[in-house]
């Protein structure tokens, strides 16, 4: 125990600064989802696809503004909640879908075609909401 005292700790497995880990699980996801998007096919999936992007760009925020007004939140809440609601499907959903291999490609597809049908909802969403205040 040459200079070393038993009350300092040099525990590695404690709660160590784990930032460049934690940020390496994103870009891999990522890379993941354009590694299956490159070599998509949609075969059927189509109006799975579809249903999923409305679901997920329409009804969500329509079903996230009734919320907010039925529990009465003040307007800048509202707005961030229905936002919130109105972004697109993320990668984690890509993640989940091909862990369980549950409608790999369907879920592929609606983040791909979600995230360029965002570019015009979520304008509309922001004018929409900002005209609410």
């Amino acid at each position: 125990m040459c200079g070393h005292r038993a009350d300092q700790s040099h525990d590695l497995l404690g709660p160590a600064d784990n930032t460049a880990a934690a940020q390496a699980g994103s870009p891999a996801a990522l890379i993941a989802l354009g590694i299956n998007l490159f070599r998509f096919e949609v075969k059927g999936d189509k109006l799975g696809i579809v249903v999923m992007c409305a679901l997920k760009l329409l009804a969500m925020p329509a079903a996230a503004f009734l919320l907010a007004k039925l529990l009465d939140l003040p307007p800048l809440a509202a707005g961030v909640v229905v936002l919130f609601a109105a972004m697109p499907t993320g990668a984690n959903t890509y993640i989940f879908a091909v862990q369980y291999q549950r409608l790999v490609n369907p879920v592929s597809g609606a983040v791909a075609l979600g995230t360029l049908l965002a570019a015009v909802t979520l304008p509309v969403v922001v004018v929409i909401v900002a005209g609410l205040n």
